[in-house]
């Protein structure tokens, strides 16, 4: 199936973090020491789990409402559990917008706040849309895609989306402070940068076809 549309924005939001770290290389290249250009690769580290944060946000407004307009098809009990408050459903009845209009402008008043950075919330986050069991899916999808034959599980992904969101946290919460090293800041590359960039982007894509598939 092509990219949603949501994936498609989100990828835009990752070629920014790879422009980032781009830019970042190149002023090594030219041995710019007037700051520290790991701040470049950590605002690119930070960029792009925002954008994953965005993209399922965007992913669970859109599947929910295509959910919603078809009368029939089997739900997610997380799906059936929505609350709806009966100032939705007469602005609906009394057509003063259409249903999807504002059941997304519902979803997002009550799921907007959600952080969906770490593994758990992301699960629970799309478990209102899907009742497939998602790292383990996931993993299997990573899986088949690789070359190399070597096996991933669904808690090497956990763990793996863990170690990212915490370093984003350091990064955005404690400015990547580190008293042991010597310049007082855990250190980041380029390389390290760009390979989360893309862990998130293949990780994502494997997400939609985990959805597509259950």
């Amino acid at each position: 199936m092509p990219p949603t549309e949501a994936f498609q924005e989100f990828h835009r939001n990752l070629e920014y973090a790879r422009d980032l770290v781009n830019g970042g290389r190149r002023l090594e290249q030219l041995k710019v020491g007037a700051f520290d250009i790991g701040d470049i690769y950590r605002a690119a580290w930070v960029q792009a789990v925002a954008a994953l944060d965005h993209w399922v946000h965007q992913e669970i407004y859109s599947r929910a409402v295509r959910l919603a307009q078809q009368p029939g098809v089997e739900r997610p009990d997380r799906f059936n559990r929505l609350q709806i408050p009966m100032e939705l459903f007469e602005r609906i009845h009394h057509h003063e917008a259409s249903l999807g209009e504002a059941f997304r402008e519902h979803l997002e008043a009550t799921l907007g706040y959600v952080s969906y950075q770490n593994p758990d919330r992301i699960q629970q986050g799309f478990s209102h849309v899907s009742k497939v069991k998602l790292w383990p899916k996931v993993a299997k999808v990573l899986t088949e895609q690789r070359t190399d034959g070597r096996q991933i599980t669904g808690e090497t992904v956990v763990q793996k989306l863990k170690a990212i969101t915490a370093r984003r946290n350091r990064i955005a919460h404690e400015s990547d402070r580190d008293p042991a090293a010597p310049t007082g800041r855990r250190s980041i590359t380029a390389a390290e940068a760009t390979d989360t960039i893309s862990w998130l982007e293949m990780t994502a894509a494997a997400i939609l076809v985990a959805l597509d598939e259950s």
